[in-house]
């Protein structure tokens, strides 16, 4: 490996520093999800992608190598809970959301590792680490919540619960099983693994972040598990 660079940037809103970079995973995220959703007939949209508030990604000596794309929805919009993302969520779940004081919620969506990233030997498992970033990213947004629903299958809510993550009930979502999780604005866990924490911890000490919804100061301080 070289270079890791974390980044974040609006799709909507590029710069000289971005456009390639957005091309680049829009590249990716286009050959990965055209075959994965072609295997169960469903269409990729584009929009999916456009419609982002932030995207962010992992790159080793500057080619993308992982993504993460997230959107903002608020529960007291009538519009947004008739977007196609919030259609997934029945009133029961809405109504649990609602129950803890939830409003404004950021989407985790099409978490992606290239292949040759994902080996089993590797000391880094990067789906992981862009899960327990992307925790950091919600606590210094403006969003009481992340939420996002992954794929049964592969096992994501392993992964995710390493961050703080909580199991939320099951959806079917694109022809696949999901599970919902959710983790609350003030509840993010630091990773366990020291070495994979130290590692978040360094990439987002250096992110290269090209938006402006951040807000440090409104990140509370991670709780270890006891």
């Amino acid at each position: 490996m070289g270079r890791i660079q974390y980044h974040l940037f609006n799709p909507r809103s590029l710069s000289a520093d971005t456009i390639k970079l957005s091309n680049d995973v829009y590249e990716l995220w286009k050959t990965v999800y055209k075959d994965v959703l072609g295997k169960v007939g469903e269409p990729l949209n584009p929009d999916d992608f456009h419609r982002c508030d932030v995207i962010v990604a992992l790159t080793d000596d500057g080619k993308v190598f992982g993504f993460h794309l997230y959107s903002s929805f608020d529960l007291r919009s009538n519009a947004l809970l008739d977007h196609h993302y919030m259609k997934a969520f029945d009133d029961i779940i809405i109504a649990k959301f609602k129950a803890l004081g939830i409003n404004s919620m950021m989407s985790m969506e099409y978490l992606t590792v290239s292949p040759e990233y994902r080996s089993r030997s590797s000391e880094v498992n990067w789906a992981e680490i862009i899960i327990a970033l992307g925790s950091r990213v919600m606590e210094a947004g403006p969003w009481d919540c992340l939420v996002g629903t992954a794929r049964r299958d592969l096992n994501v809510r392993r992964k995710a619960a390493k961050s703080g993550t909580n199991y939320f009930g099951s959806v079917m979502k694109m022809n696949y099983e999901c599970e919902i999780l959710m983790t609350k604005h003030g509840e993010v866990q630091p990773l366990a693994e020291p070495k994979l924490a130290s590692l978040v911890d360094t990439l987002w000490a250096e992110k290269m972040n090209h938006t402006n919804l951040l807000d440090e100061n409104r990140v509370i301080p991670l709780r270890k598990v006891a």
